[in-house]
């Protein structure tokens, strides 16, 4: 220390032993620095302690951390006692101030670290103190001090002397004290940072690498401020496992300075105070190890913590904000470059706990895929990644139910561990997922989120489960909007937000099918969901719900859901559902059914009776609040509509009317009109309709009507344009319509329509829909293309981003007017198979995006003007067979970021441009011959993407490189419906040799088995690449 500021040391000095505490002082000192003021404080030492703070690090530097009114030697004393490293910086004049000898005497005798930097001084001028630049200094102290003193002073100098060090000399570090400055920070950081121990984690897992890879990569981006990283899934998704997973990474990497790893344990007989004091105790204890704090002071030691430096803290399990807050008080007062890692089945309390923080990130852990399921399964059930051959169909069977859900894989797969006997094969395995619904860990572990819901969360749940898996998601809502204010089931007054709230929790989920969303759930949970409502006596089915219905039931009144479709019985007297009087849902598929409908429950909203065998639907006598009735797959019911028998009459508040593949249908009554309320009509397959009632007209709140497949129906009423709410029209295989209303032009809602183009008149109703956003063609031909140029059916679709041609091989060209679409986002040509060349006015598709040829197998060329779609970012070619080469414009594509070609093999050598697309992120070339033959290696390497490779020789004839910034490289390819298909789903074996976190991969011939398998030939930092 500076002499000066250690004016009074000893008249102050107190025996040692007395030094006060760190919690004394109030202040948690890391960094000790000893140095002789006047050589090195206004430069090195002062350019130090600054790093030294930035670094998050809370150094002692005497006349900057010394406070008024304390006495000099006694802060000095403290620091000295508390810090965890101390640095020594000698300088010439080192050995002049008797306070930094005394200091380094102490330094030495306290076995914490110590540091030395040799400031333009060498190692051995300490050892010959007699000899070279502290000669003179030690002279005087001769004369002043005690013989002993002056010892112990030149032997501490000889044991720093041992200790390897920084020298810092002007022609090594070029008289640039900045590189010295970051090392000596480094040294320290390294010495600072505990080594602590790797969580314990199951050594049988599988499908968690690209998981931890991606959250690292997100937790690698935080510096400035405290970033936050939600893990969220269903319960025995895997969380807990992943979090433990990353947080081992950063044990291994020692980024951070101090971590811990909080477990939120549901089952513990704790109260909610007594928890949260508990966690709060095992956080202080991790970080600042400290024991027993009280309410009071966990604030205050809370706030210590910015001065620890970089931080990681996993909260795990979280399920309500208030978790969260009673122990991180306050996010910002973590070291600039922490991170918490927040694991909880519910999306929406991560969202809160995030607030408006711009480093938030949401990963989801989902299930397993098929493979890996399998192979989770295997080796916990055979310690194999394989099942032997003769259990190989069962274990796929257990294995599949468990449904990808680590935690029902391993727990089964467990328990079937000793069972391989040939009679546990014929007795034990076929029962294997029944007893999965009894497996105890499972279920409790899906039970516990279906515990915390509310009573109508817990309501939808269980309806989710029982009836409404796999239907419409609008459908859906629109049934449960119509119980609000239902006094027999309590009604639904939130549905939308109950339904969000149960997406959040990972409980439901929602998928995308052909533009529709469904609402899907694990097979697990539904399984919890069905058996609650067994229990409950609210929903029941099969023979079970046949029983209830032949024999008196105690419980009629709670019967909410009855499906009959499976049960042995198929006669039933309407007369059995009347006590039945909450009765919501009915499903009698297949059912012989008679009496009067006016004894079941008025409360109906649902009724499903598919395949109904009889001729006459009884009349639906007062169902107000029936919303969807489907009658599909019912060729029997050639008199349903008739003017003095109308089915639907006393169902005002219909909304989904489903009458798919009732062939025998010829017309619909005019009393169609009555339902004011209806917005979806489905008449798919009715190949004898022959005509649609001009009451149609009055249906004001349709938004789909679909008529696919209608081949008898002649023609559509004018009274159609009238229609304002309609949205979907489709109306493929309508063979026998030989017009459209000339009023159709009036449909300016119409956003979606899907035709044939095989008929002027369909080419004169595209032109027609203005408003039109998609349009699907189906089974068109070159007369079609024809009509469509000469009744310029396009040049008016100016709000037109998405066309399809599906299923065309008589059509050998694209419309020249297709550059019209000046709005085109997305261009998609599907088994278009003598389709022989597009149009040179496809370079006109200014914002166009999107470009899809599959199946186009006479396909040969593309014109030299794809490179003036400047917008263009998907470029996708699958089995285009034909097809021999690229336009050299292809490199002009500046925006393209996917492309991907597959199966074409005649495509020859790849053009030079194409080392110019520079904002490429994938590239697949799959099945299309050899890679060597198309010039891989003398075109990609230009590519960002490529990185620097030595490689020669590529074998095999698939490949994928892709920027793991871009996506996943797990996953490979789009598929219709703009999903992605995971490379594992599609191989039926995949090895990887030598496998990396970053490389290029190739598919070869495994010499001994023949199969293909994936080998590892470079490592490139930037990327990922995969063959497949």
């Amino acid at each position: 220390m500076d002499g000066r500021a250690l004016g009074l040391w000893r008249r102050c000095k107190r025996p040692r032993g007395q030094c006060s505490s760190s919690t004394a002082m109030g202040v948690d000192y890391d960094v000790f620095l000893n140095h002789r003021g006047p050589d090195v404080k206004a430069g090195f030492v002062a350019h130090l302690d600054e790093a030294l703070r930035d670094a998050g690090l809370n150094p002692f530097l005497d006349k900057a951390s010394l406070r008024k009114g304390d006495p000099a030697f006694r802060s000095i004393n403290d620091a000295l006692e508390v810090a965890k490293i101390h640095v020594a910086v000698v300088s010439k004049g080192y050995a002049e101030s008797k306070y930094c000898l005394s200091e380094l005497v102490d330094m030495l005798r306290s076995g914490k670290p110590v540091i030395p930097v040799y400031y333009e001084v060498e190692p051995a001028h300490l050892r010959w103190v007699e000899n070279g630049p502290f000669a003179a200094a030690f002279e005087k102290h001769k004369s002043k001090r005690s013989p002993e003193q002056v010892d112990e002073w030149s032997e501490a100098l000889r044991n720093l002397a041992d200790i390897t060090g920084f020298c810092y000399r002007p022609s090594d570090y070029k008289g640039d004290e900045v590189e010295l400055k970051q090392e000596v920070v480094g040294a320290i950081l390294s010495k600072l940072t505990p080594s602590y121990e790797a969580l314990q984690v199951d050594r049988c897992m599988v499908g968690v690498k690209e998981h931890v890879h991606a959250c690292v990569k997100k937790m690698e981006m935080i510096s400035n401020t405290t970033g936050l990283l939600g893990l969220v899934g269903m319960g025995g998704v895997g969380k807990t496992s992943l979090a433990k997973l990353i947080y081992n990474h950063f044990v291994n990497h020692k980024k951070f300075q101090a971590m811990s790893f909080l477990i939120v344990d549901h089952n513990s007989t704790l109260s909610s105070s007594s928890m949260v004091e508990k966690l709060q105790n095992q956080l202080l204890w991790d970080l600042l190890h400290v024991q027993n704090c009280n309410a009071r002071s966990y604030s205050s030691w809370f706030h210590k913590l910015s001065h620890k430096g970089p931080t990681l803290i996993v909260l795990d399990d979280i399920h309500e904000k208030s978790q969260f807050d009673d122990i991180i008080l306050d996010i910002g007062l973590l070291g600039q470059g922490s991170c918490i890692i927040v694991t909880s089945r519910d999306r929406h309390v991560l969202k809160v706990i995030s607030g408006e923080s711009q480093n938030f990130s949401l990963h989801e852990v989902t299930p397993l895929e098929t493979s890996d399921a399998t192979k989770l399964f295997n080796m916990h059930a055979f310690r194999s990644e394989e099942a032997p051959p003769k259990f190989e169909d069962v274990a796929n069977d257990v294995s599949k139910a468990c449904g990808g859900l680590p935690l029902a894989l391993k727990v089964v797969g467990s328990s079937l561990m000793d069972k391989k006997s040939d009679e546990d094969l014929e007795c034990i395995w076929p029962e294997a997922v029944s007893a999965l619904k009894g497996e105890v860990k499972v279920i409790n572990t899906l039970r516990w989120s279906y515990d915390c819901l509310s009573v109508e969360e817990k309501m939808m749940f269980v309806d989710i489960a029982c009836v409404f898996c796999n239907l419409r998601k609008q459908e859906v809502v629109e049934i449960w909007k119509s119980c609000k204010g239902c006094s027999s089931c309590c009604g639904y007054e939130t549905p939308h937000m109950t339904l969000r709230n149960l997406i959040d929790k990972s409980l439901v989920g929602v998928r995308n099918f052909f533009g529709q969303e469904e609402l899907v759930m694990h097979g697990l949970l539904q399984e919890l969901g069905q058996s609650i409502g067994i229990l409950s006596g609210s929903h029941l089915w099969e023979n079970r719900a046949a029983k209830v219905v032949e024999e008196n039931y105690d419980r009629y009144n709670k019967v909410k859901a009855l499906n009959l479709a499976k049960s042995r019985k198929r006669k039933y007297e309407c007369e059995s559902f009347a006590k039945m009087t909450n009765l919501h849902y009915l499903i009698l598929d297949g059912c012989d059914v008679s009496g009067n409908f006016d004894d079941v429950s008025k409360e109906l909203r649902w009724l499903q009776w598919r395949n109904m065998p009889l001729k006459h639907v009884p009349r639906m006598l007062n169902f107000f609040n029936l919303v969807a009735l489907d009658l599909s797959n019912s060729p029997g019911l050639a008199s349903i509509w008739t003017e003095s028998n109308s089915a639907t009459e006393g169902c005002p508040n219909l909304l989904n009317l489903c009458m798919k593949d009732c062939t025998s249908i010829i017309t619909l009554p005019d009393s169609i009109g009555q339902l004011s309320r209806l917005q979806v009509l489905n008449l798919y397959g009715c190949q004898n309709l022959q005509r649609l009632p001009s009451t149609i007209g009055q249906l004001t709140q349709l938004q789909l009507l679909h008529l696919q497949d209608c081949r008898s129906l002649e023609s559509l009423p004018d009274s159609i344009s009238a229609l304002p709410r309609l949205k979907r029209l489709i109306m493929g295989m309508c063979t026998s319509m030989s017009k459209v209303p000339e009023s159709m032009g009036l449909m300016t809602g119409l956003t979606w329509f899907a035709t044939d183009l095989t008929t002027e008149w369909q080419a004169v109703a595209v032109g027609q829909l203005h408003g039109l956003k998609e349009l699907v063609v189906v089974n068109c031909s070159d007369e079609g293309i024809i009509w469509l140029n000469e009744q310029s059916s396009l040049a008016h679709l100016h709000h037109l981003s998405n066309i399809r041609f599906y299923d065309s091989p008589a059509m050998s060209k694209l419309p020249h007017t297709i550059g019209l679409l000046t709005n085109l986002d997305w261009l998609y040509l599907w088994r278009c198979e003598n389709l022989r060349e597009l149009p040179n006015s496809i370079g006109h598709l200014k914002l166009l995006t999107r470009l899809t040829l599959r199946g186009c197998s006479s396909l040969e060329t593309l014109p030299h003007c794809l490179g003036a779609l400047t917008s263009l970012e998907l470029l996708s070619i699958v089995h285009c067979r034909s097809l021999t080469k690229l336009p050299e414009s292809i490199g002009h594509l500046s925006r393209l970021v996917w492309m991907g070609i597959e199966g074409c093999g005649e495509l020859q050598a790849l053009p030079e441009s194409l080392r110019q697309l520079s904002a490429l992120g994938s590239l697949q070339i799959l099945d299309c011959g050899s890679l060597e033959g198309l010039g891989v290696l003398r075109v990609l390497p230009g590519l960002r993407i490529w990185g620097c490779t030595s490689v020669t020789n590529l074998s095999g004839s698939c490949l994928i490189v892709l920027d793991r910034n871009y996506r996943d490289p797990s996953w490979y390819d789009c598929l219709d419906d703009n999903q992605y298909l995971h490379v594992r789903g599609d191989l039926k074996e995949m090895r990887v040799v030598e496998a990396n976190d970053c490389g290029f991969l190739r598919l070869v011939q495994d010499a001994d088995s023949g199969r293909s398998i994936l080998q590892r030939v470079h490592k490139v930092d930037c990327c990922k690449l995969i063959m497949s």
